[in-house]
C-alpha cells in the first residue's frame, strides 16, 4: 500500500471531525459507528448540511459528487460513505 492510497479510516476521521469541528454538528464521537446513518436516526443530517459536507469530501479528498448522488449519500451510513468516497477516488 502506498502513503497516497486513501483509507475508510481516513474519510471517517474526516467527517467526524468536520461535523463536530467545523460545521458544529453536534454528535457523540464514542456512539457513531460505521453503521450508524448519516441522516435520519443517526447523525442526522439535514439537507443544507448533507450538501455542505459533501462539498467538504469533494474539496479535501479532490472527488467529484454529482448533485444527483447527495439524496443518496443521506440514506448511507457512515461506513457506507467512507467506502463510497474511496471508490470514488480510486475510480478517477
Amino acid at each position: 500500500m502506498t502513503a497516497t492510497t486513501l483509507q475508510d479510516a481516513q474519510v471517517r476521521e474526516f467527517v467526524l471531525s468536520t461535523l463536530a469541528g467545523e460545521m458544529n454538528v453536534p454528535i457523540d464521537r464514542d456512539k457513531i459507528t460505521d453503521d450508524s446513518p448519516i441522516g435520519t436516526s443517526g447523525i442526522d443530517l439535514e439537507s443544507l448540511s448533507l450538501v455542505e459536507l459533501t462539498l467538504r469530501l469533494e474539496r479535501e479528498f479532490e472527488v467529484k459528487i454529482p448533485d444527483t448522488d447527495i439524496e443518496a449519500i443521506g440514506a448511507m451510513t457512515l461506513g457506507q460513505l467512507a467506502a463510497d468516497i474511496v471508490r470514488r477516488k480510486a475510480a478517477q
